[in-house]
């Protein structure tokens, strides 16, 4: 008789464990593993599909994700594809946005089943979940607003390197001799100190571009100068973007917004602290206060901020709190008070649901039917209480806010213009203007020579609007017809052509590099500008990304990935199409 009642009470205690399994995700796990030992794959399966998180902590729910992974990587291993691939998804089923690195496993998955494309869905989903992740979509844009500024430095620097070659050796010319056959050291170590001064003063490299502009302005021809025009207007635009990233960026780091972000990722803070908070980050901490089940101190958090601050956010933790401690009667009228603010938040309209068949009360359901019928719906499908979060919207806006809660256009409005002053390229430019404007009335030798358009050799201008210019030799050989200099002539050619051999073999070459470079050197200067900034703000914002999200993730998203492959689709086209036309092309 003892064994039979020893018997009845472990076969008790043992049907309320399994009984439970249905509302405690732990047992499921438990199963899980049970069944795996046991090979019983459908087993698996089903207590995989029952585990629900809406009632773990935050800290209760990222440990059972990360046991979920083990399970999914240790199937992946075993090449059991279709069980890795099922708890993948389930752990995105239940925590999307923290765990969208689980989307690059998927398309491993995917591409060892036979399927040689991508996923497009999954990089769609995966997108989408990066950008409403606050940090993820701020590393995005901080990365692009970056590069857009650096890549029209880099453009600048670049177009400025190619008159250089082309034009100082014509500066030094008329600077040094001014028209005298003799070489003055003095003309010498005055054009050395123009050159040279921002060492000493501004000790910085990044000035000589645009002071190298302003010495060779004469020489450049109408279509050049408007390009440089151009890029000059193209940084200045930029320029404005980059004040506005670095005031995001020093948002980020103020003490207030490093507040607002522990409160977000649920940091709880003593009394002291959170009686100092305004109203709106008063609610987000109590929403981290419910999520730890700290109703009651939420409840004191939520009421301080009196009746006259009213949030959809407010008043779902209040509902929710509610619910929890078993008031529905008063569960419902905050679930009303949210409705009154968004009739179509389905959270909201759910747990509305759920408290009125809780509350017991069939003509109140009917009531609220007419007002929304949404909860004809949701009545045979809610039982459990949906979780409230805080959307991420709240951080954008408090970092665009500088931590404060009210949006200031004239403060915004300071301080971008202070950090669009803070930038050297404003001096920059203003050195270059004083150079474009001084130096030609300064130095009137300067601008008088010019390249043989044979041989290139320097030679005086004619006349200011001359567009062709030919040394004597070359006139002599190219314009005067005379059989007696053919063979000179012929010396001369091959002299021109390895010349000019060399120039197109330097210009491929910096192609290989810096694709379509060679464009420069055949008057396409406004082409090379846009297919640059095209190429290098799509491969910077490739290069970049994926170093930051491999640093900061540990895994690259799939949609970086993909704009890394059309940079290099973009790298080919701009070469093939620099080609043409060449002798050495098509």
């Amino acid at each position: 008789m003892t064994k039979k009642i020893v018997f009845f009470l472990v076969g008790l205690v043992l049907f309320g464990s399994f009984s439970m399994a249905a509302t405690n995700p732990w047992s499921n796990l438990k199963k899980i593993y049970i069944c795996d030992s046991s090979a019983d794959i459908p087993a698996v399966m089903e207590n995989l599909a029952e585990i629900n998180v809406l009632e773990l902590s935050p800290a209760e729910k990222a440990e059972l994700l990360k046991k979920l992974n083990e399970l999914g990587d240790r199937y992946f291993q075993k090449r059991n594809f279709p069980l890795a691939q099922a708890f993948y998804q389930k752990i995105l089923q239940l925590s999307p946005r923290e765990n969208w690195p689980l989307f690059n496993k998927l398309q491993k998955i995917y591409r060892l089943k036979g399927n040689p494309l991508w996923n497009f869905k999954n990089i769609g989903r995966q997108l989408s979940l990066v950008i409403e992740d606050f940090s993820a979509s701020f590393l995005l844009l901080n990365n692009f607003f970056n590069i857009l500024f650096f890549s029209s430095l880099l453009l600048f620097y670049l177009t400025i390197a190619v008159m250089f070659l082309k034009y100082f050796k014509l500066v030094t010319h008329d600077f040094i001799l001014g028209g005298n056959t003799r070489f003055e050291t003095k003309k010498l170590i005055i054009l050395l100190i123009l050159l040279l001064w921002p060492l000493l003063f501004l000790g910085g490299w990044g000035y000589y571009p645009f002071l190298f502009c302003g010495f060779m302005w004469v020489y450049f021809d109408h279509d050049e100068r408007l390009n440089i025009k151009r890029i000059v207007a193209i940084i200045l635009f930029m320029t404005l973007i980059g004040s506005i990233n670095n005031y995001l960026e020093k948002s980020l780091q103020s003490p207030g917004f490093q507040t607002i972000k522990n409160v977000f990722a649920g940091h709880l803070y003593p009394e002291t602290s959170y009686s100092k908070f305004d109203n709106e980050l008063k609610v987000m901490q109590a929403c981290a206060y419910y999520n730890q089940h700290q109703l009651d101190t939420a409840l004191d958090i939520l009421h301080s901020t009196r009746n006259n601050f009213k949030s959809i956010l407010k008043f779902n933790l209040l509902g929710n709190t509610y619910f929890k401690k078993g008031n529905f009667g008063q569960s419902i009228q905050f679930y009303r008070q949210s409705l009154s603010l968004d009739d179509q938040n389905k959270v909201t309209l759910k747990n509305f649901t759920l408290a009125l068949l809780k509350n017991d009360n069939p003509e109140s359901i009917e009531f609220y039917l007419k007002n929304y019928p949404e909860i004809q719906i949701y009545r045979d499908k809610i039982t459990v209480l949906q979780a409230v979060k805080i959307p991420e919207t709240i951080l954008w806006k408090r970092l665009l806010n500088f931590s404060r809660k009210n949006f200031n256009i004239l403060n915004f409005s300071l301080n971008i213009l202070v950090e669009f002053f803070k930038f050297p390229i404003l001096l920059a430019c203003l050195f270059m203007f004083v150079y474009i404007s001084l130096l030609k009335r300064l130095l009137p030798n300067l601008g008088q020579s010019t390249f043989c358009n044979k041989c290139a050799k320097i030679i005086k201008k004619k006349s200011v609007e001359q567009s062709h210019a030919l040394c004597e030799d070359c006139y002599q050989l190219f314009l005067i017809k005379d059989p007696i200099f053919l063979e000179a002539k012929i010396i001369k050619e091959k002299e021109i052509n390895r010349k000019s051999r060399f120039k197109y073999y330097f210009s491929m070459i910096a192609s290989l590099a810096i694709p379509g470079f060679c464009m420069n050197f055949k008057n396409k200067n406004l082409v090379f500008t846009s297919t640059f900034l095209v190429f290098f703000n799509v491969f910077g914002f490739y290069l970049f990304s994926a170093l930051t999200f491999k640093n900061f993730f540990g895994t690259i998203p799939m949609f970086i990935n993909f704009i890394g492959m059309m940079a290099i689709i973009f790298y080919l086209v701009i070469n093939i199409y620099s080609l043409r036309g060449e002798n050495h092309g098509f």
